[in-house]
């Protein structure tokens, strides 16, 4: 067995699980692996919202592993009841596979860049958003880069949809108006 062990923090909401059901699926995966600790923590209670802002927490379920030092080893947005992907993720920890320093790197690098652009419109919020997202829960650099070129591909998608849509608006624009871009 691991001499130390894995921490896990559960965020959830007790609007979309139940606690006692939670407690079980805690209980059952610690007791098949004795070296996970998993702490439950409910986001509708006002004394987790600190925790719930420290490890940047805006959408439940979110697992965060911590190393046996207390590092930020990795996040997902899954349930309890994913027990192979927590075991998983555990051993990659355990093994000191994870966090791996060159991933850690590469995220670092892009969502500075992506601080730097402006976000003029809901739609760019929300594309930043997702990407942000899926970037915090990738463990492999190969899953940072399937992330990458699949966000490249849908903002290109979407800038042909929205020149479609100004095609369609400008037809029924009044000629007097000064459109501003």
């Amino acid at each position: 067995m691991h001499d130390k062990k894995v921490e896990i923090i559960y965020f959830y909401s007790n609007l979309q699980e139940d606690e006692s059901e939670l407690s079980n699926a805690s209980k059952k995966i610690s007791q098949k692996r004795r070296d996970i600790n998993i702490h439950l923590i409910n986001v509708d209670d006002p004394r987790n919202e600190e925790l719930a802002q420290l490890y940047e927490v805006d959408m439940v379920p979110t697992l965060i592993f911590l190393t046996p030092g207390g590092e930020v080893a990795a996040r997902l947005s899954v349930s309890l009841s994913a027990e192979e992907v927590i075991q998983e993720i555990a051993d990659k920890i355990s093994a000191g596979k994870l966090p791996n320093p060159a991933v850690e790197e590469k995220r670092r690098e892009i969502l500075e860049n992506l601080k730097n652009i402006d976000r003029r419109s809901d739609l760019t919020d929300i594309i930043i958003e997702q990407i942000e997202d899926n970037l915090m829960e990738a463990i492999t650099k190969s899953e940072i880069i399937e992330i990458v070129n699949s966000h490249i591909s849908a903002v290109n998608h979407t800038i042909r949809d929205l020149e479609e849509i100004r095609k369609i608006l400008k037809k029924h624009q009044k000629p007097h108006e000064i459109f501003i871009v």
